[in-house]
């Protein structure tokens, strides 16, 4: 074990004070700019190859068809393979697409199907690897700073939602290929930094948060160093031993059978866990409603003749609702019920939403959008950081790639409806609509008992492992 494990094992260092923490940061900050960056520009240069919102949103609805299919054999991989590795993999991918898109579109040669295909490819590479450094952070930090670090990650993407934006905006106006050149180099800062990290970071079976056996994943108490132990390095605990390859067809099904086990696995640990079941409905409500109303936000801007500066400035509000709700997410999730903290969350977005059709201005529309998001980071870092907890160390990916497909399974919808709803209903109608959407969300979500019941994050693992153990 290292010494650096060793202490963030033995007392409750401060996070930044960790150099694999700091590491992981980076990379995982960096891909997210680069992903900010692409999925910003993308519905732009097609609103401006096509002047059509209903093919932006034809462009945004495969890509994201594409990252839900990945995200399930993404899982599956993340918790067989070094996430370091995987990491890097995922970097090296992400840095050659955005080459590629730079290239076309300085050459002239991108055209609608081809930018169709190469977002295709990069939503997937972003689904397929979307579980990896989550997973890979239970072995970074200790068990008890998942909290803090899940609020710090809400607070870096809130500055990433704040800048990702104007920066795009404005590397767009100077230049349409810009964006994706500067999503290359973000990939690439994630490559260098992923290799960086010193920790151990292959899946350990049997090994949770909270320790103990985790073979119905259980969440019990146990030391605060078990995150943070290496297996030799010869022999990982999680690995089989080695035997020749079989690749005749009766060897194919079997391997494609244990495959699609393993992906199943997360699906059925994810709705084996009572207080989990009912936010994955909620959360699959409130994305299509939230995600469809800032799209069509975007659509409707465009149409109207706003520049890509103005645009990513009324982007920027997102950044800022989501910057000013992470000073108070840490606090929140120490203090108050997980529950509370998400239905106070949702309310207020419902709120807010419901004032978006009436606002026209454009800082008007930056100050509600950024109203809506306000509870945002709070909400995500009490769901994650109680997911975190009660999932086993080994299932993490498979489990994080299930609540994905549950969570985001209705968002390839949000452009189509943004699109398409634009165009029927206008601005007024279209965000109406939307705020429906998350209005209904925040009602199931007043009525779920097991939701107002999820405790503070000091009392997380208490209450999983109370939960796993009755068997309810």
């Amino acid at each position: 074990m290292s010494t650096t494990q060793q202490e963030t094992g033995a007392n409750p260092v401060r996070l930044l004070a960790n150099p694999n923490y700091r590491w992981w940061l980076a990379t995982d900050t960096s891909t997210a700019f680069g992903s900010a960056l692409h999925s910003f520009a993308v519905p732009l240069l097609t609103l401006y190859m096509t002047g059509s919102p209903a093919q932006a949103g034809i462009v945004a609805g495969i890509g994201q068809v594409g990252r839900i299919l990945a995200t399930l054999p993404g899982g599956v991989v993340a918790d067989r393979h070094n996430r370091r590795t995987l990491m890097v993999t995922g970097g090296v991918m992400g840095l050659a697409l955005a080459a590629a898109l730079t290239l076309l579109q300085l050459t002239g040669l991108l055209s609608f199907w081809l930018l169709t295909v190469l977002n295709l490819l990069m939503s997937m590479r972003n689904g397929f690897f979307s579980s990896t450094s989550n997973a890979a952070l239970k072995s970074v930090v200790q068990p008890r700073q998942i909290g803090p670090a899940m609020a710090a990650n809400e607070a870096r993407d809130s500055v990433v939602a704040l800048s990702g934006g104007p920066v795009g905006g404005v590397l767009m106006g100077l230049g349409r290929a810009l964006p994706f050149a500067a999503t290359a180099a973000a990939h690439l800062l994630a490559i260098i930094a992923a290799l960086m990290i010193r920790t151990d970071l292959r899946p350990i079976a049997g090994s949770s948060a909270a320790g103990g056996d985790t073979g119905r994943g259980v969440a019990v108490s146990a030391p605060e160093s078990a995150a943070a132990v290496s297996a030799p390095e010869s022999a990982p605990a999680s690995a089989p031993a080695a035997s020749p390859r079989n690749f005749s067809p009766p060897a194919a099904r079997r391997i494609l059978r244990d495959f699609a086990g393993e992906a199943s696995a997360g699906i059925t640990w994810l709705f084996q866990r009572p207080e989990l079941r009912g936010i994955v409905i909620l959360a699959t409500i409130i994305n299509l409603g939230l995600n469809s109303a800032i799209t069509a936000v975007v659509f409707g801007l465009q149409q109207r003749g706003e520049t890509p500066a103005v645009i990513g400035m009324v982007s920027a509000g997102i950044g800022i609702g989501m910057l000013l709700g992470s000073f108070i997410a840490a606090p929140l999730v120490k203090r108050v019920g997980a529950g509370w903290i998400v239905i106070a969350g949702l309310l207020l977005m419902t709120a807010a939403l419901a004032v978006l059709p009436f606002v026209h201005a454009v800082p008007a529309v930056m100050v509600v959008q950024a109203v809506a998001i306000l509870g945002g980071p709070a909400i995500n870092a009490a769901l994650l950081g109680y997911f975190m907890v009660a999932v086993p160390s080994d299932m993490l990916g498979r489990a994080g790639s299930a609540l994905d497909l549950m969570t985001l399974g209705a968002t390839p919808l949000s452009p189509l409806v943004a699109g398409f709803g634009y165009a029927l209903l206008g601005w007024t109608g279209i965000l109406l609509a939307c705020a429906g959407l998350c209005a209904v969300a925040a009602f199931l979500a007043l009525l779920n008992s097991r939701l107002r019941a999820l405790p503070s994050s000091d009392h997380w693992a208490d209450h999983a492992a109370a939960i796993a153990a009755a068997g309810q």
